[in-house]
């Protein structure tokens, strides 16, 4: 499966940007970003505002609480939600759909 990161350039030319956000620090996803080679920003959701806005919230994950799925989600600028893929436990988020779905909206 195609990684996000992968795919970051054909995501920019079809006018979107990627922010990876997490309940980590700032720091602790600095140094992940870094140790990956990741060249997108993350955001940190240390108050789980973003997870719970978004449906993201997962209640229990290997005896942690309140952590974020794994998930794709496309906001447009008028902050509506256009594609929303929140994936199974300990995969990822389909990459190509949201693609598919980043073309589509350019090409309208």
């Amino acid at each position: 499966m195609s990684q996000l990161w992968d795919r970051i350039e054909e995501i920019r030319a079809l006018g979107a940007e990627v922010y990876g956000v997490s309940c980590d620090s700032h720091f602790a996803q600095a140094a992940w970003a870094r140790e990956l080679g990741i060249g997108f920003p993350f955001l940190s959701d240390w108050s789980r505002e973003v997870i719970a806005a978004y449906d993201l919230r997962l209640d229990e994950l290997a005896g942690y609480r309140d952590v974020p799925a794994r998930a794709i989600v496309i906001v447009d600028r008028d902050g509506t939600i256009v594609h929303r893929d929140r994936a199974p436990l300990r995969q990822l988020p389909d990459v190509e759909a949201a693609l598919a779905a980043l073309r589509s909206r350019a090409a309208h």
